[in-house]
């Protein structure tokens, strides 16, 4: 039971931290004007993010706008972020 415990109290912690270094992720962004208010963003703010390098909040972003699992707005972010990339490759 006490191993039990200690895994139990370390993943919380876990966790917490995790969502802690996302606020703050994303509250960067905020200060930035990367990340867009609260049911104002469009698909356009999503590539801008990707644009920036800041994949992880355009999949978040991609979520909000679609109400999408992560695994869709992955697919899709990914799918969006190979069209910059080959866009890009063709300009040079």
């Amino acid at each position: 039971m006490g191993k039990f415990l200690t895994f139990l109290i370390l993943m919380v912690c876990f966790y917490i931290l995790w969502n802690i270094c996302w606020l703050w992720s994303v509250n960067r962004a905020k200060r930035k004007s990367l990340f867009p208010a609260k049911g104002k963003a469009t698909l356009f703010d999503v590539r801008t993010l990707i644009i920036q390098g800041e994949k992880d909040l355009a999949i978040q972003l991609y979520c909000e706008i679609f109400r999408s699992t992560r695994r869709v707005a992955k697919k899709a972010v990914d799918e969006l972020e190979k069209n910059i990339q080959a866009k890009n490759s063709k300009l040079e």
